[in-house]
This record gives C-alpha cells, sequence and structure tokens, in this order.
C-alpha cells in the first residue's frame, strides 16, 4: 500500500514540475465546417487548419473565422499561450434567422383585381373598393400609410426599420402601389421594396437593396397578390 501510494505521490509531482509542453503546430477547429479559417489575413483552411506557434512568447497571430449567414470571430493568440489547440463555434448572424429570400421583391408585381373590388359605369371605373383593402392589409403590417392619391392612382407607406438580435444588419422595407388600369383591364402594380445596411452605412442612410425580407412581412406578400385580385406575369 505504502509503494502505491509513493508510486501516485511521484506521478503527481512529476506532471507538476514538467507540464505539459508547448506544440509548435497549434490546431484550429471551427464550427460550421464551411467556415473559413484566417491566420495573419492568410487563408489556411476551412472548418480545420493549423498553424504554426509564434515563436517569441508576446509575439501574436490574428486569427478570424467567418462563414457566410454567420457572424465571424476574431481573436489573438500569443506565443506564450498554454494551448495547443482551439476551438470556436460561430453563431448564425440574426440577420439571416430574422429574414427570408424572396424573390418578389424589389421589383413590380401586377395584381388584376378581382370583380368585386371595382366597378365600371360605362368609361369610367371605380376602384375605391380596391384602395381600401389594400389600405386594410397595409395597415396590418405598418403604422401609416405615407401618401395616398386615389384618384392619381398611387400609394406608398413609409420605411420600415428592422434590426436584429446578433447582426449588425438593418432592413427597411417598404410598398408602393400604383393604378395601371386600362380598358383592357383593371390593375395594380405593386412593389415591395427591401434594402438592408451595416450598422454604420445604416446611420448615413446607405442602404443596398436585397433579395430578403423580414419573416412577419412574408404573409403581406400572399395578401397582397390573392385578395384583392390575382397575381399575373403579364
Amino acid at each position: 500500500m505504502k509503494q502505491l501510494f509513493l508510486t501516485l505521490f511521484l506521478m503527481c509531482f512529476t506532471l507538476s514540475a514538467f507540464p505539459a509542453k508547448k506544440a509548435k503546430i497549434i490546431k484550429v477547429t471551427v464550427q460550421p465546417k464551411e467556415a473559413a479559417i484566417y491566420v495573419n489575413n492568410t487563408l489556411i483552411g476551412y472548418g480545420y487548419a493549423e498553424f504554426n506557434r509564434p515563436k517569441k512568447k508576446n509575439e501574436v497571430a490574428i486569427i478570424r473565422c467567418e462563414c457566410n449567414e454567420y457572424s465571424p470571430i476574431n481573436t489573438k493568440f500569443y506565443g506564450a499561450d498554454e494551448r495547443n489547440s482551439l476551438s470556436f463555434s460561430l453563431q448564425q448572424d440574426g440577420f439571416f434567422r430574422g429574414s427570408a429570400t424572396s424573390g418578389l421583391v424589389n421589383k413590380f408585381i401586377t395584381v388584376i383585381l378581382d370583380p368585386k373590388y371595382y366597378t365600371v359605369e360605362g368609361d369610367k371605373v371605380d376602384v375605391k373598393p380596391a384602395w381600401k383593402l389594400l389600405h386594410q392589409i397595409l395597415l396590418n403590417y405598418f403604422e401609416e400609410i405615407e401618401t395616398t392619391d386615389v384618384y392619381g392612382g398611387f400609394l406608398q407607406t413609409p420605411w420600415n426599420y428592422k434590426s436584429f438580435n446578433l447582426s449588425e444588419k438593418q432592413i427597411r422595407t417598404r410598398v408602393t402601389v400604383r393604378d395601371i388600369t386600362t380598358p383592357e383591364r383593371v390593375a395594380f402594380q405593386i412593389k415591395i421594396s427591401s434594402e438592408v445596411a451595416g450598422s454604420m452605412a445604416a446611420r448615413h442612410g446607405e442602404f443596398t437593396e436585397i433579395d430578403r425580407i423580414p419573416k412577419e412581412l412574408e404573409p403581406m406578400i400572399q395578401e397582397l397578390q390573392t385578395r384583392i385580385g390575382k397575381a399575373s406575369s403579364l
């Protein structure tokens, strides 16, 4: 028994007196596996990579891991660091969790009006019922209508701004409607504008078009295409 205790004591003493040797090669693992790994601005791999430990204790390696739709990670690794491996898990950018791709934004969609939302008297077409329903739909998603000119055949909402958790991106959305009724057909054209900007660019109003829309506005697209009439490819 004494010999067993002596052996255990010697093992603990040896481990404490001689700590694990620092590896010359540092291993880096990142999730998701598609994430790019950069060291000192040089791409060294995807998901897994290795790089040489900085030779001096105060020498530093700048590590960056990034992947589309995920928030990047930036960190430093010094030569004096005791670790021989690094592991990171990227968090999905809140912008992509809170928005959805749409092929119907940033272009005009023609909607042929349902006959129950307009009347025809001679050569005059009254589309006021369609405008009324359109207001009802849009006010479920926007606090107000910025511009309405029924007789001029034009409507536009203000920009609706939305920020996302774990993201520096901000998206803004608005709806524009114009009456394109002709003797041959009674129709509206509807455009859902969607634009995005980073936090700094947003402060300066520097937004660019994007084919995404906040998820809570997805039902609006469906309503605008079906409730007042039927979307047309013409």
